[in-house]
């Protein structure tokens, strides 16, 4: 299987935004890989994101984050935040934290700047159950143990 970064997909959105149903119906398209794209939030554990898991919380808007957020700015070591409202713009794809404390430092991909930043968000728990609400294709038995094999 063919393993994705998140600046090829920007690079080729316009392609997604066409083929998306087709990507949400074929599972072994829907589950190419997408490198450091994954879901960390304690105490649920890691949770590797998919192409199809992807572009379906972006298109329906609901990793698109267009509510006030932290920018975490190179120097976040130190303390240093901006804060940060765009719209449409920032598109989620690495959720990582607590979602008991609210201390996280998610990733997102910057259309206008093309780039990821990082992000402090207001709640990581709410992304993860908007992700738990996401549809995904069944498995046959053959396919999770090749999705296992290039996960190895």
């Amino acid at each position: 299987m063919n393993t994705l970064t998140i600046p090829e997909i920007f690079s080729n959105i316009d392609f997604y935004k066409e083929n998306y149903l087709s990507i949400l119906a074929n599972t072994e398209k829907y589950y190419t890989h997408v490198a450091d794209a994954f879901i960390q939030v304690w105490p649920v554990g890691t949770i590797e994101l998919y192409l199809g898991d992807l572009l379906q919380l972006w298109f329906s808007e609901k990793w698109l984050i267009n509510s006030p957020c932290q920018l975490l700015l190179e120097n976040y070591t130190q303390g240093r935040k901006q804060a940060i409202q765009r719209d449409h713009d920032l598109y989620l794809y690495q959720l990582s934290g607590s979602a008991l404390s609210g201390i996280n430092n998610s990733k997102v991909w910057s259309v206008s700047e093309s780039k990821p930043l990082s992000l402090l968000l207001d709640s990581v728990f709410k992304y993860y159950c908007i992700y738990r609400g996401t549809e995904r294709p069944e498995l046959n038995q053959q396919q999770l143990i090749e999705v296992l094999k290039t996960a190895i």
